[in-house]
């Protein structure tokens, strides 16, 4: 094979582990915010069960982010993607074929490790071959694509589900996922990457330097909360909530949806830029972040406080979806932070970090909302505003934790 062909196929191989991405954040996105009502009457489960669904993909998908930064940097990006692709194509078939919950769950959790190992081995394959200042854009590339999965999870999504059934439009994504995990098997195979580090051992050492840094620690914190409460927004309750206390109907929550992933798509490139042309500064774009999402939370409690029934809150949800997608400049930073020998940890840290916060707020989200009793209609429960109140207020206490260390979020100069 010559240099060129190799460099062909490698680039075909980064294209399909995107693309993979792109149907993980579908399958995050979608389930279960997109079909939130549809499982809750065929299963006949409250609200806590149902976002148990997103906690346990979250919870997966962070936990393995922690073995997933070792093993790149041991055995390098494309053969953790195949291992992820294997997974992933298992747990998308199983979840439209199960009848109970303990299938829902643990398909979820294939799902959920199986899409843990796309995003931070594709960037490690990039990172090889991209510059330094082309870096965050190359990744906000990446993002886009997969976050335009988000956009499919919703309105597209919806109605495939309302006109062909939820299982059936699962099944074909998962098919589809099956065909794509032969594919990229075979172009590996044929392309036979050489990348083994043997000096690289799985040990907690990296860890304890990652997380003995104050700056790393600062940053997480910041990064997470505000991805948290995005996400939660995202793929687990921001539907349901748009049409139980904004009255929307439900093609229309999606379509808000769909918007709301289109922005989170788009911020990426855009704050990615922002930063190049304010010379590769990243603080005062992290400052505003940690301003906007307090005030959006805030907006969307007074709402709830004085019981406005609002179309007007659809459009504050967008402040969250444009803030939320701001990974460029955090996986920069964190570049920045920490030596190369050890950035991938601290990405795949930063990873864990933001997954174990959707996946908490998800789950207590659905345990606040049922503390009111819902109110039955149509086969539906519907939430009240002091229930929905519960949630936004502690987004709230989020957000302005948010905002303290947004401004203690130093730049740092590129090495």
């Amino acid at each position: 094979m010559t240099l060129h062909q190799k460099h062909n196929l490698r680039l075909i191989l980064i294209i399909i582990a995107t693309t993979f991405y792109f149907l993980a954040n579908i399958q995050r996105a979608g389930v279960p915010g997109a079909i939130f009502d549809l499982l809750q009457g065929d299963f006949n489960i409250d609200a806590s069960k149902i976002t148990f669904l997103g906690a346990i993909f979250c919870y997966i998908y962070a936990l393995t982010q922690l073995v997933v930064g070792l093993m790149v940097d041991k055995i390098g990006g494309f053969r953790v993607i195949a291992l992820g692709a294997i997974m992933f194509a298992i747990g998308s078939i199983v979840f439209p074929h199960s009848e109970n919950l303990i299938g829902l769950y643990l398909s979820r959790a294939l799902v959920g490790f199986g899409a843990a190992t796309f995003y931070l081995s594709t960037i490690r394959e990039v990172k090889k071959y991209a510059k330094d200042k082309n870096f965050s854009l190359a990744v906000s590339y990446i993002l886009f694509i997969g976050y335009s999965g988000g956009i499919v999870a919703n309105a597209p999504f919806v109605a495939c589900a309302n006109n062909f059934g939820w299982k059936n439009s699962m099944y074909a994504l998962g098919f589809f996922t099956v065909f794509l995990c032969l594919v990229y098997l075979i172009s590996l195979f044929i392309f036979k990457p050489v990348h083994i580090e043997k000096k690289v051992e799985f040990s907690f050492v990296p860890f304890k330097e990652v997380l003995l840094n104050r700056q790393n620690l600062v940053l997480y914190i910041f990064g997470s909360i505000n991805y948290g409460i995005y996400y939660v927004l995202q793929s687990v309750i921001g539907k349901k909530f748009l049409e139980d206390f904004c009255n929307i109907e439900v093609n229309h929550a999606a379509l808000v949806l769909s918007l709301m992933a289109l922005i989170s798509a788009c911020s990426g490139t855009i704050t990615a830029f922002i930063s190049r042309c304010l010379n590769n500064r990243r603080s005062p774009i992290f400052k505003t972040v940690g301003i906007l999402s307090f005030l959006s939370m805030l907006l969307v409690s007074l709402f709830l406080i004085f019981n406005v029934h609002s179309k007007i809150i659809a459009l504050i949800l967008c402040v969250p979806a444009f803030i939320g997608s701001i990974s460029p400049l955090l996986i920069l930073t964190l570049h920045i932070y920490n030596k190369y020998e050890i950035s991938s940890v601290a990405v795949s840290i930063q990873n864990f970090a933001f997954f174990m916060m959707v996946g908490f707020l998800g789950m207590v989200s659905g345990m606040l909302m049922n503390v009111f009793e819902p109110v039955r209609q149509n086969n539906l429960l519907i939430y009240s505003n002091k229930a929905y109140l519960l949630v936004f207020g502690l987004f709230l206490i989020l957000s302005f934790i948010e905002l303290i260390c947004a401004f203690k979020i130093k730049d740092a100069k590129n090495n």
